[in-house]
């Protein structure tokens, strides 16, 4: 799903997408969710569900009504170059590390660093997955909470689909970002905000897409 697929929502929904996780920030990002009674998107890393607590954290996300989504299982720089069947392990054993811990199946899939391919989409599909793009990436991993926030507020419109990161892959050079996710912590206080001030109610990628086909079958007066 990209930006250009869907047109704007007539309803006043927002779709806060995190990727990178879980990791130790997932948690607080799930408080503020919980306090304003939003549901979000969360591309998982599969190398990242590797001790208990992260594992709780993934159980966590689907009894709180989150969905869970498929971010590959290294971060590599670039999926798109690699071969067909390291791109499905890639995908599947993510897929499958969600499914033993958390009981669900992710259906939907981001690239890392948005580098995706006709190609990669492909392979993602046979597999069942459709790639979630974003209208509104305010670059959180380098800013203040303020900055990512002010970022956002200023393209926020119904159906946006924000990215933001809840995690930070390991091994990501020191100079790519900041070295904890607190201040995205921070833009999600704010965010969530915002919105509620404003109507407009923050929802899972599944439940976007589930309201854009409602009005499509709908139809006009």
């Amino acid at each position: 799903m990209t930006a250009a697929d869907r047109e704007e929502s007539s309803e006043p929904l927002v779709a806060l997408t995190f990727d990178d996780g879980p990791s130790a920030w997932t948690g607080p990002i799930l408080d503020h969710l919980a306090r304003h009674g939003g549901h979000g998107t969360f591309f998982v890393l599969g190398s990242e569900i590797d001790d208990d607590e992260r594992r709780r954290t993934l159980v966590r996300l689907v009894d709180e009504g989150h969905e869970i989504g498929n971010h590959s299982y290294s971060h590599h720089g670039d999926l798109a170059e690699l071969d067909e069947a390291t791109i499905r392990d890639e995908l599947t054993l993510t897929n499958a590390l969600v499914e033993k811990v958390a009981g669900v199946t992710p259906v939907h899939w981001r690239t890392p660093f948005l580098r995706s391919s006709p190609r990669l989409r492909a392979i993602a599909g046979e597999l069942g997955l459709r790639h979630v793009d974003c209208s509104i990436m305010p670059g959180d991993w380098a800013l203040s909470g303020e900055e990512t926030f002010a970022r956002v507020r200023d393209h926020l419109e119904p159906g946006a689909v924000v990215v933001l990161h809840d995690g930070r892959p390991r091994g990501e050079p020191a100079h790519l970002s900041f070295p904890t996710r607190e201040q995205t912590v921070r833009a999600v206080e704010l965010i969530l905000g915002h919105l509620s001030e404003h109507g407009l109610r923050c929802v899972s990628i599944a439940e976007l897409l589930a309201a854009d086909e409602s009005n499509a079958q709908v139809g006009p007066p």
